[in-house]
């Protein structure tokens, strides 16, 4: 046997030393740091309340009160935002700075101060607490040195991210501080000619005013090398003037409505709507993907538009229709014009629980029974079975010409073949149960309940259930998306996702890279999946080759 020497030992020693600092290492790091890459996780929030503007190398950066946004100067288009998806410590952004020396942005929020390392693209955070101090209000850049303005003391540091110390005016002075913040001004008086379109009008008090005569105000401005002023709105976004022309243009991006509850897919965009704050105004969001335009439909403004707050979307080649709290909302894609069906119209109820799209006809579920409204004649009918009448319509799925129909006493089946309703008794003790969410694919057809998730064999009339103490908790079931390999289920407590070849369950959460926990929409999208979330859109790329969930 051969004799180990001391060199050998103490190499021994030191590489176990190297692999358990390793280990540790890990063992600190963000669940979402070591098991995704950057760029698996993408959200997209409101972001039309800004609050800081700082120009980069190839980006203007927008601080929101939604993350961060980034306009692309030399594509002319909109990148993908930084929100707490990608590791920030927070969304709500106070100040935002860039150092052209290191290419890090840094901001600060109220969990902290973060900035993002461009070679590994992963955000670092820090909390007040660990730095001694109360807050944040204006970050600067110098030639050595990072700068912070904090109540009552100016702090400089390391530029890469490491401590911070007590500084005078005069070492300020020395390095040639640009602040971002509290420190930085902006007068308005060479963009006293800015001119805009659409209704909208710029005023150097330091507001836009749109043709309703409600008043934004420019919370920043920022001029570059290029004649183009940049600027901050609180309530329209970003905008940027050409200073040659004097043309102020918005550049709107991200949603109008923060709590997500309907998408769908629509000739290269996505329509999205959902609720909104009572303090804040909504509506509805067009999406167009292939140019990154953003639209917006705000129902005080729009005659034949009684709502916005929206709880269902179907898309149809002409038509696309808005389940509301008022009513049914049409809209016509050719005509660029809107229209509301009620109870005058023959709806059971004003209020939209769900809408899908049949062959012929478009199926709309309410809290008082199901409505059919025949194509093209839009004729809206009853459906007048006794058995569903004032029935609480959960969710609506159609499955070529038949319906399944998920209420609040159980599930029940629209036959095509024959125009009639049957009632679907489910498994031993299912007869009460309360049906909230329905999916088919293929033979299988997936039903979340308030006791599980259930899943019918269409061909063999067999079920399978999978109780709520089978798998990680999810809280109520608001929608299922079931495809041939996977069924994904959107719950207030994150999304669930059974992997169907190895009878598995896997809960993904704000943990992972959610926006928000409350999931009320999915929409799948090849690689990729989207979840409709209580503060937002999350994209996840939930088919990565080099990761297993």
């Amino acid at each position: 046997m051969k004799k180990m020497t001391r060199t050998s030992s103490w190499r021994g020693w030191l590489l176990c030393v190297f692999l358990i600092s390793l280990t540790l290492k890990a063992q600190e790091l963000p669940d979402r740091e070591i098991h995704y890459r950057p760029g698996d996780w993408i959200s997209y929030p409101v972001t039309r309340y800004v609050t800081s503007i700082a120009l980069g190398h190839q980006y203007t950066y927008f601080g929101t009160t939604g993350g961060i946004t980034r306009f692309d100067f030399y594509r002319n288009r909109w990148d993908v935002p930084f929100t707490v998806s990608d590791g920030l410590g927070d969304d709500d952004i106070h100040v935002l700075a860039y150092d052209f020396s290191t290419g890090y942005v840094w901001c600060a929020t109220n969990a902290g101060l973060s900035f993002r390392i461009p070679s590994s693209q992963q955000w670092l955070n820090m909390s007040y607490e660990s730095l001694g101090i109360d807050g944040v209000s204006a970050i600067g850049t110098g030639k050595e040195f990072l700068w912070l303005m904090t109540p009552g003391r100016t702090l400089r540091g390391d530029r890469r991210g490491g401590s911070f110390w007590d500084s005078t005016p005069e070492e300020e002075e020395s390095d040639d501080v640009q602040w971002y913040g509290g420190r930085e001004q902006y007068r308005f008086e060479s963009a006293n000619h800015l001119f805009m379109e659409g209704g909208y009008t710029f005023f150097t008090e330091g507001y836009i005013q749109d043709s309703y005569l409600r008043q934004f105000d420019v919370t920043d401005a920022f001029e570059d090398n290029f004649f183009r002023l940049w600027l901050a709105t609180w309530g329209l976004g970003s905008g940027v003037a050409d200073m040659k022309s004097y043309f102020l243009e918005l550049i709107p991006f991200g949603l109008y409505t923060s709590e997500v509850h309907a998408m769908a897919w629509d000739e290269g965009g996505m329509w999205i709507g959902g609720f909104h704050a009572v303090d804040s105004p909504g509506g509805i969001t067009w999406w167009n993907m292939d140019n990154e335009e953003w639209v917006y439909f705000e129902a005080p403004f729009i005659t034949q538009l009684r709502s916005d707050i929206v709880t269902a979307v179907a898309a149809g080649t002409r038509f696309v229709w808005f389940g509301t709290l008022e009513g049914l909302a049409r809209y016509d894609k050719d005509k660029d014009a809107w229209r509301m069906f009620s109870v005058f119209n023959n709806l059971w109820d004003d209020e939209i629980t769900c809408v899908t799209l049949g062959p012929t006809s478009v199926w709309v579920g309410t809290t008082a029974g199901i409505n059919r409204i025949s194509q093209p004649g839009m004729i809206v009918e009853k459906v007048r079975d006794e058995r569903l009448i004032h029935r609480h319509i959960y969710f609506l799925e159609t499955d070529g010409d038949d319906v399944w129909a998920a209420t609040d006493r159980g599930i029940y089946r629209y036959i095509g073949d024959t125009g009639r309703w049957e009632y679907v008794p489910g498994y031993g003790g299912m007869v009460d149960l309360e049906v909230t969410a329905a999916s088919v694919w293929e033979n299988e057809v997936w039903f979340g309940t308030d006791d599980g998730i259930e899943k019918l064999d269409k061909h063999t009339h067999e079920w399978q259930g999978f109780p709520a103490t089978h798998y990680p908790t999810g809280g109520t079931i608001y929608n299922i998306l079931a495809d041939s390999g996977d069924v994904w289920v959107g719950t207030e407590d994150g999304v669930l996702k059974y992997i169907k070849r190895e009878n598995r369950w896997r809960r993904f959460t704000t943990e992972d890279g959610l926006l928000h926990n409350s999931v009320r929409w999915i929409l799948l999208d090849g690689d990729y999946i989207w979840f409709g979330t209580g503060r937002g859109l999350t994209r996840f790329y939930w088919n990565a080759s080099y990761r297993v969930d």
